[in-house]
Order: structure tokens, then C-alpha cells, then sequence
């Protein structure tokens, strides 16, 4: 006996594979993520306020209107920008009023400047902790080295300023949960060696040490974008050839000058520098 035929479901297995057939040749691919930055929060010192490399924004942070964060701004096209870095702050300053350095006012905590709607944060801060920049030249500027702070003190200050950069990161995450967070180091300022006059007089271990405190703070904000899932800006490296005393340095000298410049703070061809290479880690994350 020849069995019955079961029309309604050939009728709609027929219908189905059609389907199918045709979505094969019609599905287009999934869209993109929207990859464009529209609102970019800039938090730091004055490694990121740079003080006059270029036009002043802010007198009472010296802040100028050519550091990186407005060069990064102009290059991406981002169109909310709110760079509140102020030179001579700490970590302190992302969570605390304080006072900035020309001013007598106090500015709002950085923190302030974050929101859901935040999706690029930079993050450069943490020299001005516990005075390191100040400690890393006077730990061998009287005889023996190290009277004056004790290297095992700054070993201590560091460590600490590991752990409030982690912590604020963690912050910033809640803060502005989808923001792609980049932690910028610390460009090279001492040489590797031999006579420098734009720093304090420093023999060959002086110089030494004085560049390891620069190389372990840039190791602690390393390690912190490694904990929180960030990423790194190894400035350290992108300025290899530009430290003081260089042909072409990228900080300014232990004087100088009153309205021009700040001791031991980049110029504007590092700030240039910077923003390149920011540029770049943003538009390839």
C-alpha cells in the first residue's frame, strides 16, 4: 500500500527551505558599533595641563589651550570635551576640592566632569603624590645619597600611588561605565647620564636613581591599567631621545621661566606627541 501523501508539511518544508534560500542572499552583515568619540573627559596634573606650551585656557590651573587633550579633541573631532587637569594636583584632586596652583578658589573635584554618557577618559596624574617629582632629585643632592629622603621612603610613596590610581579607575568604570579609559605615564626627564644643567647637581648614581623613580612610577600606572582593563600610554618610551639635555628636550629645566614655564614640565613638542600616539590607540581600541 503506498503511503499517504503528507502534503501540508512538504507544503511548508518547500516554504521553509525557500526562506532560508533566499535569506542566504539577501542578509546583509551586522552593523558597526558606533566607533566615533562624542564625549571625552580629560583628568591629570600638569604633564596634561601643560602650563604655557601654547595658549592659556585656565590661569589658575595653567592650563593650556594646546596640550594634548585639545590637540586629541581636534584631531578625533570630538565635539563634548571637558579637560579639567590642573597643574601641581594629586590624586586627591579627582575626589577633593582644591586649591590650584595660581588661584586662591578652589576647584571641583575631576571627578565632576564624568558621566554615563563619558565614553573616552585620560588619565595622567600621580607624580605630584607625596611631592615624587620634588623627592627624585633631592634624594642625592647632599652627600651620601639619600640623606636627604631615603630611597626606601619613595619605594613606600610609590606603592601608595599605585593603589590610589587603581582605586580611581575603578571609580571612573562606575562612573562612566562604558568609556574607554587610557592611562598616560610619564615622559623620561633626567638622562642617562653625564653633565646636565637643567637639573640639580646629580652624579652618575643621583641620575640613576633619579630616572628609576620615573621608570617605577611608570610601572605602577602600568600595572593599574593591567588590573582595571585599561589601557597604557608608554610615554616613557615614545620621548626615548628627549630627555633634559637633549638636542631636542621634551621638559622644560629646574629654573624656569615666569610666565613661559614650569620646572620639570613637558613642552609642546611632547604634548604634540602625545596626542599622536593617543590618536592612534584610540581609533585602533
Amino acid at each position: 500500500m503506498t503511503a499517504p501523501v503528507r502534503r501540508g508539511a512538504g507544503v511548508l518544508l518547500s516554504l521553509a527551505l525557500a526562506t532560508s534560500a533566499a535569506g542566504c542572499g539577501t542578509t546583509s552583515p551586522p552593523a558597526r558599533p558606533d566607533a566615533t568619540i562624542h564625549h571625552y573627559v580629560a583628568l591629570g596634573d600638569g604633564f596634561t595641563a601643560a602650563p604655557y606650551a601654547g595658549r592659556s585656557s585656565d590661569r589658575a590651573c595653567l592650563r593650556s589651550q594646546d596640550n594634548y587633550p585639545a590637540l586629541l579633541a581636534e584631531g578625533l573631532r570630538i565635539a563634548h570635551v571637558k579637560d579639567v587637569s590642573c597643574t601641581g594636583a594629586t590624586t586627591t584632586a579627582l575626589t577633593q576640592r582644591t586649591r590650584p596652583v595660581d588661584g586662591d578658589s578652589k576647584v571641583a573635584p575631576q571627578f565632576d566632569a564624568l558621566s554615563r554618557d563619558t565614553d573616552l577618559v585620560t588619565l595622567g596624574i600621580g607624580i605630584g603624590d607625596r611631592d615624587l617629582l620634588a623627592h627624585m632629585f633631592a634624594m642625592c643632592t647632599a652627600a651620601p645619597c639619600g640623606a636627604r629622603i631615603a630611597p626606601q621612603s619613595v619605594a613606600d610613596d610609590l606603592d601608595e600611588v599605585g593603589a590610589s590610581l587603581t582605586e580611581a579607575v575603578r571609580a571612573i568604570q562606575v562612573k562612566a561605565p562604558t568609556a574607554y579609559i587610557v592611562l598616560v605615564g610619564y615622559p623620561q626627564i633626567p638622562p642617562d647620564g653625564g653633565h646636565c644643567p637643567g637639573l640639580p647637581p646629580l652624579d652618575a648614581d643621583g641620575l640613576a636613581l633619579a630616572g628609576s623613580v620615573i621608570a617605577q612610577l611608570n610601572a605602577a600606572i602600568q600595572s593599574s591599567a593591567r588590573e582595571t582593563g585599561s589601557s597604557y600610554l608608554d610615554t616613557a618610551a615614545l620621548s626615548e631621545g628627549h630627555a633634559l639635555c637633549s638636542s631636542s628636550p621634551w621638559v622644560s629645566g629646574r629654573k624656569g621661566e615666569p610666565g613661559t614655564s614650569v620646572p620639570f614640565h613637558p613642552v609642546a613638542a611632547e604634548q604634540r606627541a602625545v596626542a599622536t600616539a593617543l590618536a592612534t590607540l584610540v581609533r585602533t581600541r
